[in-house]
């Protein structure tokens, strides 16, 4: 949902965020418009899911932090955004920052809500991609399906018999879809 159709500066976006009203809400800000995200139980389930996976991965393996729907990532002036799941390297990242990282994630996980087209969310998997962002996996939960982008190569599709592979940005990790969906 769109919430103003005037560009904000990223100083603008914290101070609205900020604001009394809206401190329940969630806001990312898109080519420099502030966009909410709206909350859904079953994505969040999911969201949570690969969350507790990746932590647990990064419990053997510390080499990065995960994220949350509330973790916001500057893409670039203008982009804000925040992923159901992220992961960035703590070599990219080395301290935690106190709001947004200054950087893209090298994952993001995007889990379909009711209010989410397919559409914006495979247009949101390209700006990642576009940002710096090494790998997205979008996930459609009615369909059991994920597709997986990576920069320069076709997306891939899998089903709830797949395996997530980590690659190069969660060496060694894999994932069941059917854990996460099934």
């Amino acid at each position: 949902m769109l919430v103003h159709q005037r560009k904000y500066t990223l100083e603008e976006y914290r101070a609205f965020c900020d604001a009394p009203e809206n401190a329940t809400r969630l806001f990312e800000l898109i080519d420099g418009e502030m966009v909410e995200k709206k909350g859904s139980f079953k994505p969040s389930a999911i969201a949570s899911e690969f969350n507790f996976q990746i932590k647990d991965y990064l419990r053997q393996n510390p080499i990065g932090y995960v994220t949350g729907e509330a973790g916001g990532y500057m893409l670039a002036p203008g982009y804000v955004v925040m992923p159901d799941v992220g992961y960035i390297a703590k070599a990219r990242l080395p301290e935690v920052p106190e709001r947004e990282a200054p950087l893209a994630p090298d994952l993001a996980v995007e889990i379909k809500s009711p209010t989410d087209s397919k559409r914006e969310l495979r247009k949101k998997a390209e700006l990642y991609l576009t940002h710096g962002t090494k790998l997205v996996w979008l996930v459609f939960p009615d369909e059991e399906q994920i597709e997986i982008y990576t920069p320069d190569q076709d997306v891939i599709e899998i089903g709830i018999d797949g395996v997530l592979d980590g690659s190069d940005v969660l060496p060694g990790f894999t994932l069941a879809v059917r854990s996460v969906l099934g």
